[in-house]
């Protein structure tokens, strides 16, 4: 913006915030400033509009002349129009960080509330609120992939593998976009299992992923920050392996946990919504699924000590007491 229209604009928003009396009307305000009348027919108008999409000023026609003016809702409003004239005038961005991708929930630091990325996902956040068939400003493809087995120590009860998504900072399926360079969706999920699960290898023969259907799902996306048409194509992995390699980002929910919406896993929600369609779509849901293993699955010392803390505690104290009560014994 050149200096002499952010002059003009920041003397028009000074204007708007300085008023205190009766609804004004814009050519008023333009008069007072010394605007000159391009600006009181171009600019000026597309200011307001710009302010109105922040709930800033009441609009009201004027008594005298019947003609649209306009006032500052409160004193806290007046308040936001200085601060933003400030901005305009000195040239300074109010938020950063736009390359950066990835939002949070609250509590957020003040850093993290002027993040482009995170004002962009309160504002969608808030557009989806008042209208739920908000238009999508992206649409993307991704693939997930069903990983459905039984695990010792669990009771023979059906268990899913969640990963966690750094970017998104949820728990959701193995899986992501489908790239240009994939061969085809197969192969995207084949390739999707191989980076997500340390140590696992796609094998043919051995590992089948078989497709189970695809759904379309608008949500926030925790990345973007945008409302995003998802159009997931899901697959069950079907393997004669003995184990799955799950990293320390991999997580086994139960099916009761895993298709309720206000399930935390380690205090992040899950990104289950496609996941929630695709289980309605499906004759007799995921309980009617294969398991993807043909035996139940070994858990790692760590999940033992995250799944029944203080068992744990108590087996090492245990241990501990047996060792001091045996060693004056040695002596």
């Amino acid at each position: 913006m050149a200096d002499d229209e952010a002059a003009a604009v920041a003397a028009l928003l000074e204007a708007l915030a300085e008023h205190t009396g009766p609804p004004v009307s814009v050519s008023e305000l333009c008069r007072r400033t010394g605007l000159s009348r391009p600006t009181v027919e171009t600019a000026a108008p597309m200011v307001l509009v710009l302010l109105s999409a922040f709930g800033v000023l009441r609009s009201e026609h004027e008594p005298t002349n019947g003609q649209a003016g306009v006032v500052p809702v409160s004193p806290q409003a007046r308040y936001f129009l200085h601060s933003l004239a400030s901005y305009v005038r000195t040239g300074r961005s109010i938020l950063a960080n736009w390359e950066r991708p990835g939002t949070a929930e609250p509590p957020y630091t003040s850093r993290q509330a002027l993040s482009g990325p995170q004002f962009l996902y309160l504002m969608e956040e808030r557009r989806l609120a008042l209208d739920s068939d908000a238009a999508p400003l992206r649409r993307t493809d991704v693939v997930q992939v069903v990983v459905k087995c039984r695990l010792r120590g669990r009771g023979g009860r059906a268990q899913y593998l969640l990963v966690y998504d750094d970017r998104a900072r949820q728990y959701q399926l193995p899986g992501g976009h489908i790239r240009a360079s994939d061969a085809d969706v197969r192969a995207a999920a084949a390739r999707e299992l191989e980076e997500e699960l340390p140590g696992y290898d796609h094998t043919p023969g051995r590992d089948e992923l078989k497709e189970l259907g695809t759904v379309s799902a608008v949500q926030l996306s925790r990345t973007f920050g945008a409302v995003t048409e998802y159009r997931v194509v899901f697959f069950q992995l079907e393997s004669k392996a003995r184990s799955i390699p799950v990293g320390p980002g991999g997580r086994w929910v139960p099916e009761d946990a895993l298709l309720d919406q206000v399930t935390l896993l380690d205090g992040t929600t899950l990104n289950v919504t496609a996941l929630n369609r695709l289980d309605q779509s499906l004759p007799g849901g995921l309980r009617s699924l294969p398991w993807s293993l043909p035996d139940a699955q070994r858990r790692s010392l760590r999940a033992v000590v995250r799944d029944r803390p203080w068992e744990t505690v108590g087996l090492v104290i245990g241990i501990l007491g047996l060792l001091l009560s045996v060693i004056p014994l040695l002596g």
